[in-house]
């Protein structure tokens, strides 16, 4: 979670197979250009270019983000992910599943639900703000095993996560 700009950021993951494919072919530049030096002793315009891909590619990995709107009922889902990015009705979210690595979102219009990959304090803040959203009709539904880590969940008395 990041504030920038006065609005607060919460940061995600696609699905494990798509995030691994996407790290993947961005590292694969930096490799290339490392074989290209290795070859030459100066350096060449092509390696320099397949840096620049690289980090290009790398900066695009970690802009991947939601916001929630405060005054709209609206949720940003920021990325370059097809079918991730976007913009989500919050009153057409109909669940939220939250399991200790990631929360999956169900709304009227994709009924198989999105999995983002979320860490564990973000997923918090950002599932707390969601729900006492007022535009917010949903349910919450914690999956997996009941331990230490839903207590975070079910202490906090404000939101509507405290009566599962």
């Amino acid at each position: 979670m990041i504030k920038i700009f006065g609005k607060l950021r919460y940061h995600w993951q696609p699905e494990l197979s798509i995030t691994i494919t996407y790290w993947c072919l961005s590292i694969a530049p930096i490799f290339i250009s490392l074989a290209l030096l290795y070859e030459n002793t100066k350096i060449s315009r092509s390696s320099f270019i397949l840096f620049i891909i690289f980090v290009v590619l790398v900066w695009i990995g970690f802009q991947r983000y939601f916001e929630i709107s405060d005054d709209k009922d609206l949720l940003l889902s920021r990325g370059l992910v097809p079918g991730y990015a976007g913009k989500t009705v919050i009153s057409s979210i109909s669940k939220i599943k939250i399991s200790k690595r990631a929360i999956i979102i169900y709304t009227n219009h994709n009924v198989e639900g999105k999995i983002f990959y979320m860490r564990k304090w973000p997923k918090k803040y950002f599932v707390d703000t969601l729900t006492t959203n007022p535009f917010f009709q949903g349910e919450v539904e914690l999956i997996g095993h009941i331990d230490h880590y839903f207590d975070s969940y079910s202490k906090d008395k404000k939101n509507k996560l405290s009566q599962i």
